[in-house]
């Protein structure tokens, strides 16, 4: 993995990048984001806005999902100085209070057009089946933009940033929780934690149905991208991670029922998501394996380790990948209805690993990821 390398040599017609990237408060002065004592002086927000011009003119991605706006005019205007004529976003961050506001919303930017674009909602019927309350409703509202590129052809593409890990439930919630000192703050950090655990999954399966949906109104690729605000391998993100159980009694569709195991799993796989990176990786091991000479039968691709995944946020010491580019079945070759194939991925991650105060000082607390792919010709 090449974090600060030039892309793959591919076609350029053919070939399209993709980055998402949390911004970590993206408010221009004099606006204020949570207190009012957190404002941009108008250094700060120079240096911000140069950190991310800087960071896309490196990147030079066709299609950027960010996260943490809540200045999106500001930031379509940006966008636009650097050659993306379409951009949206279509929720608003929450005013507390004057000039102060909470609840960031995500955007997209694009070099092509984009043509149709929405807030995600969930289905009322699951939410009530899911056993939630009436007023669920995501912590930020997911967009979905469909994007025209040429050759490959509309594709939706949809940012989202799942609610954090962070305790869901404050004072104002619950005054009194019979506890004090020390047992009532743990009390407290244990359920609004699960509180923000069960936001965070059923979040997840609300949008995958939504998404599923989509699909098959649409038949179009997809694309999920954005801050996670957890690894891929937990539980509550089970309806991303593509670990399919099958058990041949919870079919009920006939048609589904008749297929053989092999057919059974190329058509569940039309409706998984698949971690680019993850494709990018399997491609990489493929392609090594193939330029090997025949008769070296012991110099497998899997004796030469690739990279270990760069983080994409530190919390202390301790990194984890919260920020991913998913893809629909048709950007992997192994699938039937194959149009693309992932040919590079790259962690942007140097003003987190080897900071420069006057570079990096005003930048962000992630690490941006982009994916590159090629169109099958």
């Amino acid at each position: 993995m090449d974090v600060n390398g030039g892309l793959s040599t591919q076609s350029a017609a053919l070939t399209f990048s993709v980055v998402s990237i949390n911004l970590f408060n993206f408010i221009e002065p004099p606006y204020a984001f949570y207190d009012f004592e957190n404002i941009y002086s108008d250094k700060q927000w120079q240096k911000k806005c140069a950190w991310l011009s800087d960071f896309i003119n490196q990147s030079q991605a066709d299609i950027i999902a960010f996260q943490e706006v809540f200045s999106p005019d500001a930031l379509a205007v940006l966008t636009k100085s650097l050659g993306y004529e379409y951009f949206v976003a279509l929720d608003l961050p929450e005013v507390v209070s004057d000039y102060v506001y909470r609840s960031p919303v995500v955007a997209i930017a694009s070099k092509y057009p984009i043509i149709d674009s929405v807030n995600v909602v969930p289905d009322p019927q699951w939410v009530n089946q899911l056993g939630l309350a009436e007023s669920f409703s995501f912590s930020r509202k997911p967009l979905r933009a469909t994007i025209q590129l040429p050759i490959f052809g509309p594709c939706d593409c949809y940012v989202i940033h799942l609610k954090s890990k962070r305790s869901g439930v404050s004072r104002d919630d619950i005054s009194e929780s019979g506890l004090h000192g020390g047992a009532d703050f743990v009390a407290r950090q244990v359920l609004g934690r699960w509180a923000s655990s069960l936001q965070r999954g059923s979040e997840s399966a609300l949008l995958c149905h939504q998404m599923l949906m989509r699909r098959q109104q649409s038949q179009q690729p997809f694309m999920l991208m954005g801050d996670f605000n957890d690894t891929m391998g937990s539980e509550l993100l089970a309806a991303f991670n593509n670990q399919l159980r099958v058990f041949r009694s919870d079919i009920e569709d006939p048609g589904l029922a008749k297929l053989g195991e092999t057919s059974l799993m190329a058509e569940l796989h039309q409706s998984s998501l698949f971690d680019s990176y993850e494709l990018f990786i399997a491609a990489t091991k493929c392609n090594a394996t193939l330029a090997q000479d025949e008769f070296e039968s012991s110099a497998l691709a899997d004796e030469q380790p690739h990279p270990i995944r760069q983080p994409t946020h530190y919390y202390g010491n301790s990194g984890s990948v919260l920020d991913y580019i998913l893809v629909s079945s048709e950007f992997n070759p192994t699938q039937q209805q194959n149009l693309a194939h992932i040919i590079d991925y790259k962690t942007f991650d140097r003003h987190l690993v080897r900071p420069d105060y006057e570079r990096d000082s005003d930048s962000t607390d992630h690490a941006p990821v982009m994916m590159s792919f090629s169109v099958r010709s």
